[in-house]
């Protein structure tokens, strides 16, 4: 009788445990939990803890190692459970990114502007992804159709986004003009590019560079210095820090650093 007792209670305890995990929940729900599940890798530490299978999410595989390859194992599963939801997808485009896998971020990138009715974000992401993959005539093709919206600041964007290009394609001269732009139109309404996370911030970088490489080095250090004012963002702080200590006054060698390895792969 007691064994009986205590195998019932058992079975109960398991019983709750596997509903406090979800196995009974509607889909919408278990959308929302691998989303949380995505949020929850913040850290080497936090991989760890997942592949142990904690806080009810599915174990992340052994071979997962890095932040993006993370999270993109619980956002497939959202897009899995809401295939009409722009979010997780927009997301997982943005893990390839970081992976620095842009062809497969500018698929996810074109199935996100499909999904969503406000698609100025992934329409970037496609824009940046062809500029990194060099593809200058489709990424200028998206660049009109950023100018040809209303109410987004189009033409700010526009310029912008059609000055980092030619900037990449070594065509300065013609660059120059339309950071200038995009930064004056800035003015008005800020540097955020439209109603997406992403912003110009690194613009004043970008004249700064075009300004050395025609010799001016005074004009390009008060670039900089603007340049410096945006950027808040505590990793490159300490992305900076590490740099300027390392290169000292060597102007050129600092520029080409932050360029290459922050500004060029991020929006």
């Amino acid at each position: 009788m007691k064994r009986s007792v205590l195998g019932a209670f058992v079975l109960m305890a398991l019983a709750s445990a596997t509903a406090c995990c979800g196995a009974f929940q509607s889909k919408e729900d278990r959308y929302k939990k691998e989303m949380q599940c995505a949020l929850r890798v913040t850290d080497e530490k936090s991989i760890e803890i997942l592949q142990r299978g904690m806080f009810c999410c599915e174990k992340l595989p052994a071979e997962v190692k890095t932040l993006p390859e993370a999270r993109r194992f619980y956002l497939l599963r959202a897009a899995a459970q809401d295939p009409k939801n722009p979010d997780p997808v927009l997301q997982i485009a943005r893990s390839y990114w970081d992976d620095h896998d842009y062809k497969q971020a500018l698929d996810f990138f074109a199935r996100a502007k499909d999904l969503s009715p406000r698609p100025l974000t992934a329409v970037i992401g496609e824009i940046t992804m062809l500029r990194l993959t060099k593809d200058w005539t489709q990424a200028k093709g998206l660049v009109q159709w950023v100018r040809d919206q209303k109410g987004i600041g189009s033409q700010k964007v526009g310029d912008y986004l059609e000055a980092r290009i030619l900037y990449d394609q070594g065509k300065f001269a013609e660059a120059k003009p339309l950071f200038e732009s995009a930064l004056n139109r800035s003015a008005s309404d800020g540097d955020a590019l439209g109603d997406t996370p992403y912003t110009m911030k690194d613009a004043y970088l970008y004249l700064a560079q075009i300004k050395l490489k025609a010799g001016d080095a005074q004009g390009a250090y008060g670039d900089f210095k603007l340049f410096l004012q945006k950027m808040s963002n505590p990793d490159f702080q300490l992305f900076y820090k590490y740099w300027v200590e390392k290169m000292g006054n060597d102007q050129k060698a600092l520029y080409d650093k932050i360029e290459s390895d922050w500004a060029s792969w991020r929006q």
